[in-house]
C-alpha cells in the first residue's frame, strides 16, 4: 500500500471507531489538524473536535454488513479502531466489543475495493507478567491474566491472523496507560482530576501502589498519524515513553497541577488491582522510533496538566 498523506490533492477519509472515547477523540482532534476529512462513528450525539463529521453507529450491536455499508459508503484511506470495551463490564461485554467488533471489522475491509489501512489501539496489558524483562518488547510471548487483557490481546490476534494471511493492511499500536485532555473519568487519573473539579473540602486517595508506563494520548494520536504515513508498518508496534513512573508519583503531580486547597487523605488499606501488575514494565519503544519515525514529545506535567484543564471548566452562568 502506498503510504497515505493528508497532503493529498485532495482530503483523504479516515473512519475512526470509538470517536467519542477518550483514545478516540484525541485520534479525531490531531487528524482533523492534518487535514483528513474525519468520520467520527459515536453511538450518540456527543461533542467532537472541530471538522469531524459524527456518523451514528451502535458498534456492539453493529453486524459486518453494516459496517461494510459504512466503509463503502465513506471510501477510507484509513480507518482507526478506537473502540472497545473497558474493564467494568461483563466478560461477555469484553469479548464483544474487543474481538467480535475486530472481526467484523477485518470482514468488512476486506470487501472494500480499494486499499485501506487498518490502525488498532491495543493495550500494553496484553503482555502480561514479564517480571524478568527489563522493559516490553514486541518480540515477547504474550501471557495475560485478567479477562481484559486476554480479549485486547484476542483482538490483536485477529489482525495480526489477518495480515499474515495477506487479508488486510493494519498496525496495532499496544499503548501504555494512556493520560490526557478528556481522560475517562472511570481511570485512575480521570476520575481523581473529577473529583478535585469538584472542589471538595477533604479527598481521600485509595490506596495506590505499583508503576506504569504513562503516556500522553496526543503522543498516541501522532503515532497514529506517522503509522499510515510509513509504506509498510510491523503488525505491532509499541507506543509509549519507555519510563516506569509510579503511581503515587502521578497522583502527587496531578494534586500539585491541580491546586487543590482540600485535606488530602491518604487510605491505608490493602491496594486492589485489577491488572494484576500486567504489562507493569516499561515499554521497549525502539521499533517505534526506527520505523515511525515517532518518539514521545510531552513529559507527565503536560499530561496531567492537559488533564486538568479538560475538566476544570468555569460554571456556565444561566
Amino acid at each position: 500500500m502506498r503510504a497515505v498523506s493528508s497532503r493529498d490533492r485532495f482530503a483523504p477519509t479516515t473512519v475512526v471507531l470509538g470517536a467519542s472515547g477518550f483514545i478516540g477523540r484525541n485520534v479525531c482532534a490531531a487528524l482533523a489538524a492534518e487535514g483528513w476529512s474525519v468520520a467520527a462513528v459515536v453511538r450518540r450525539d456527543t461533542e467532537l473536535p472541530p471538522g469531524c463529521r459524527p456518523i451514528r453507529l451502535d458498534l456492539a450491536d453493529a453486524a459486518t454488513a453494516d459496517l461494510a455499508a459504512l466503509l463503502a459508503a465513506e471510501r477510507p484511506r484509513l480507518v482507526v479502531n478506537a473502540a472497545g470495551s473497558p474493564w467494568a463490564v461483563t466478560d461477555d461485554q469484553l469479548t464483544a466489543g474487543n474481538v467480535t467488533l475486530v472481526a467484523r471489522l477485518v470482514e468488512a475491509v476486506e470487501k472494500l475495493a480499494d486499499p485501506v489501512r487498518v490502525v488498532h489501539i491495543g493495550s500494553a496489558y496484553e503482555y502480561g507478567n514479564h517480571p524478568g524483562a527489563p522493559r516490553l518488547a514486541e518480540s515477547l510471548v504474550c501471557r495475560p491474566i485478567g479477562q481484559y487483557a486476554q480479549s485486547k490481546l484476542a483482538g490483536t490476534t485477529v489482525l495480526t491472523d489477518a495480515v499474515a494471511a495477506g487479508r488486510i493492511d493494519a498496525v496495532v499500536l499496544r499503548i501504555g496507560l494512556s493520560v490526557g485532555p478528556h481522560a475517562n473519568r472511570r481511570s485512575l487519573l480521570g476520575g481523581l482530576a473529577h473529583r478535585l473539579a469538584a472542589r471538595p473540602a477533604a479527598l481521600e486517595l485509595p490506596p495506590i501502589a505499583g508503576a506504569r508506563d504513562i503516556i500522553d494520548s496526543r503522543d498516541v494520536a501522532d503515532a497514529v498519524l506517522r503509522a499510515v504515513a510509513v509504506e509498510k508498518a510491523p503488525p505491532v508496534i509499541n507506543i509509549g515513553t519507555g519510563v516506569r513512573v509510579p503511581l503515587t508519583d502521578a497522583v502527587d503531580t496531578l494534586v500539585r497541577v491541580a491546586g487543590t486547597t482540600a485535606a488530602i487523605v491518604r487510605s491505608p488499606g490493602p491496594v486492589v488491582s485489577r491488572s494484576r501488575e500486567e504489562g507493569a514494565q516499561p515499554l521497549d519503544i525502539d521499533l517505534a522510533r526506527a520505523e515511525l519515525d515517532w518518539t514521545p514529545v510531552r513529559s507527565l506535567d503536560d499530561s496531567l496538566r492537559a488533564l486538568w484543564e479538560s475538566v476544570n471548566q468555569p460554571v456556565r452562568q444561566s
